[in-house]
């Protein structure tokens, strides 16, 4: 699938802040030299990170968090065999109903990776709009993995969701 929404310079929120602690994590292992604020809100700092590990990464240098960037960065991620457990700058940093873009596509696309291995879940459309489907299948998982059940993705459930997606998708890969 593929999604026209992006990261970009002057975007605020979850995805945004994730992102830079991933970042810092792969600036503190050598791969890329910018250590950015983790405050979510896309600046210079996140443009230059951001354009050293696409360099790092062998992608195209916009400074955009696109898709291709979005998978490899979270890519590398399962690669290092990194757990996340990573503290966003403000409690108002969350996906839930009606909120759209890259964030909400990715984490579809993740729920319906982790649905294919879980049948407990039921897949959802990759559409990038955070609707009734969404939540559902966001609550369902928030209920098998022993979280708070509110439908919302916010620190604990997004990382709940990358952490499992990377164990799923690096045991079939073994």
């Amino acid at each position: 699938m593929y999604t026209r929404s992006v990261l970009k310079q002057g975007d605020i929120g979850i995805g945004v802040n994730k992102h830079q602690a991933y970042l810092n994590m792969f600036q503190q292992r050598g791969f890329i030299q910018t250590r950015n604020l983790q405050d979510g809100v896309y600046g210079p700092r996140t443009i230059q990170a951001v354009k050293e590990f696409q360099r790092y990464s062998s992608l195209s240098e916009d400074g955009v968090i696109g898709n291709a960037t979005w998978d490899a960065i979270v890519n590398k991620i399962r690669e290092l065999g990194i757990i996340t457990n990573i503290p966003v700058a403000d409690n108002n940093f969350f996906l839930s109903s009606g909120v759209t873009g890259i964030s909400v596509f990715k984490m579809q696309e993740y729920l319906n990776e982790i649905a294919a291995e879980n049948q407990c879940l039921r897949p959802v459309p990759v559409d990038g709009m955070y609707g009734p489907r969404t939540t559902t299948a966001v609550q369902m998982f928030q209920y098998l993995y022993d979280l708070n059940i509110d439908g919302v993705i916010g620190k604990a459930t997004w990382d709940a969701i990358v952490n499992e997606r990377n164990r799923i998708t690096k045991s079939t890969q073994m």
